[in-house]
This record gives C-alpha cells, structure tokens and sequence, in this order.
C-alpha cells in the first residue's frame, strides 16, 4: 500500500527543494518483514506557467534557478529633446518672420523720409521762403506764396508791384485762407484783388469781381458797412480781416502767386 504525501494545495508556490516521501510495504512469504523504502522523486511542477518554472533533483537542489516572472514592456517614454527641438524650431520661424516684417517697415520709413526730406527741400528752394526785405516778406500757405508789403501806395500802383513780382493782388478762396491773411496782415490795412466792374456800359451796372474775373464766393464785409459796388471801388482788410470798399487812400497790400517748384 502507497501512502502518498503531497501539498494540500497544488497551486501554491512551491519551494526551491521540494520533496515527496512515500513508504512501500513487501511482503515476502508471508514471513519477511515490511520494508519502508523512502524514494525521492523528482516532482516537476508548475504552479503557475505564466510566471515560474521549476527543475528538482533527487537531491532538491535546484538545477536551474527561477525564472523570473514575466514584466510587461516598460512604458513608452516621451523624449523632452524632441519636444524642445519643436519649440526651438517654431521660435526660429517667428524671428524670422518678425525681421521679415520689421525689414519691410524700415524701407518703407526711409522711402517716406525721403520723399518728405524731397519735399522740404523743395519748400526751402522755392521763392517763397520764410525771406523777409525792407519792403516786405513772403510767406506760403498751402499751394501758394503771398506777399506782405510794409510800403503804402494806392490800388493801382499795389497791383502793378505784385504783377513785377509774378504774382498779382491776392484772392480769397475760402474761410482757411481767410484766417491765414488775418494773420499776415497784422501791421495794417492791405489792398486785396477786389474791385468793382461794370457789367453794362450803358446801364452802368456794376458788380464785384476778383482780378482774374472770378466771382467771388464768399466775402468778410466789415459790419455796417455799403457794399454796394459803384464806379471805381475797390477793396481792403483791416487787421481783423473784415473787407471795406473805398474809392482812393494808400495802403499796404497783399500779392499772391503759386509755389515755385523749379
């Protein structure tokens, strides 16, 4: 009869040596003693064959060693080189960009520095400069050149100096030129290219015209003042740039010609 000792458990992790005993009992004629025999057998178990192997020898050693149980792979690691290779390479595009764009403002900066130093030039070469004389001075306004005498003479004699000058008597256009001669005029009463002119010889009709015939369209009458047009009228501004009309009296006046661009 075989008496047979083993784990309880066959899923239990075995040790590394192992050993089963069992005894045999031989009866020979009835009269020969029973004799144990104690064997070692070598047990190859696997508890687990997804994690450990065992070999035994009758002796339970082991003969190889445990194998070390499966690991699964090691996470995939991001690598921070590759992650700064990105942002380096995206920083170097904007600098590009960015001296790109910068490049681009500084030649159109020097093209505008250039067609305005032009202009200056123009302006400081023309015949209207800030130039003042004993008989008078010039100043620019806008397209325009206008003369300011310090001399007194009467309408016909102030056109005619204006006319050796290149320009004639001056014409207002507008309520901003209007403010500008106020200015300029601030020494005096000065003559300006008004002057009455008939319009019917035999009716003797007359009306108020500018000296190259325009019409005028917008007129700074001094308050109270005829400003009906007769024969022989012509007309000033005081300092205050109001218009009267008379018929004789010496005064300053005011020329005016286009820019010289030569």
């Amino acid at each position: 009869m075989t008496l047979l000792k083993m784990s309880s458990n066959i899923y239990e992790e075995p040790t590394c040596s192992p050993t089963v005993s069992y005894s045999e009992g031989v009866q020979k004629d009835g009269a020969e003693r029973a004799e144990s025999v104690e064997r070692v057998v070598d047990i190859y178990e696997s508890a687990d064959i997804s994690t450990r192997d065992y070999l035994l020898t009758r002796d339970g050693v082991c003969l190889s060693g445990a194998r070390s149980p499966k690991r699964p792979p090691p996470a995939v690691q991001r690598n921070p080189f590759k992650a700064a290779s990105l942002i380096l390479a995206l920083l170097c595009v904007l600098l590009v960009a960015a001296v790109t764009v910068l490049s681009k403002l500084y030649e159109l900066n020097m093209t505008y520095k250039t067609s305005y130093e032009e202009l200056s030039n123009s302006y400081r070469n023309s015949f209207c400069q800030f130039e003042t004389t004993s008989t008078g001075f010039w100043r620019r306004f806008r397209c325009s050149c206008y003369y300011r005498s310090t001399e007194m003479r009467n309408w016909s004699e102030s056109r005619a100096d204006c006319v050796n000058r290149g320009a004639d008597l001056v014409i207002i256009n507008s309520q901003e030129e209007h403010d500008f001669l106020c200015d300029l005029n601030e020494r005096g009463a000065s003559w300006i290219g008004l002057q009455s002119v008939t319009t019917n010889d035999y009716r003797k009709e007359w009306e108020w015209k500018w000296v190259d015939r325009s019409t005028p369209i917008q007129l700074f009458w001094q308050k109270d003042t005829n400003v009906e047009p007769v024969e022989g009228s012509k007309v000033y501004i005081n300092q205050g740039g109001k218009m009267s009309p008379t018929n004789n009296g010496s005064r300053g006046w005011i020329c005016e010609k286009p820019v010289n661009t030569d």
